[in-house]
């Protein structure tokens, strides 16, 4: 079994799947830089389940995210008789922007902790 952890940006909207147990799943794709910056990105299927499938469910196309989880091969054929193949991470863990930084700026300047001022150290250093 191989765990992996990926980071990129949402290629689309993630899109709700109905299970016959009625456990929620989403799923989406994320486009992920590998290599040089001008090489064309490698896209990564996401699969997700109860908790994970409705924090993915509140991103959209665009959002920057990090998934992690076991990864899994699918393989399919095209309707033209193309087989096909992408990796899938099935998320146990997800962070996104939003997530992080829900309205996606920085602290007001009255809300940002204190810098306490450190006294001087003059110590001498015995080497």
């Amino acid at each position: 079994m191989m765990h992996a952890a990926a980071y990129g940006r949402l290629g689309q909207d993630p899109r709700s799947i109905s299970t016959q147990s009625g456990k929620p799943m989403a799923a989406a794709s994320m486009a992920v830089a590998v290599g040089e910056q001008d090489a064309p990105p490698l896209w990564i299927s996401i699969l997700a389940f109860g908790r994970v499938a409705e924090d993915l469910l509140r991103l959209q196309k665009g959002d920057m995210v990090s998934a992690s989880g076991r990864v899994q091969r699918s393989t399919w054929t095209t309707n033209d008789g193309e087989k096909r193949e992408q990796l899938q991470i099935v998320a146990d863990s997800l962070v996104s922007s939003r997530t992080v930084r829900p309205n996606g700026g920085g602290r007001k300047q009255s809300d940002r902790p204190r810098q306490e001022q450190l006294p001087e150290l003059n110590d001498q250093i015995p080497f």
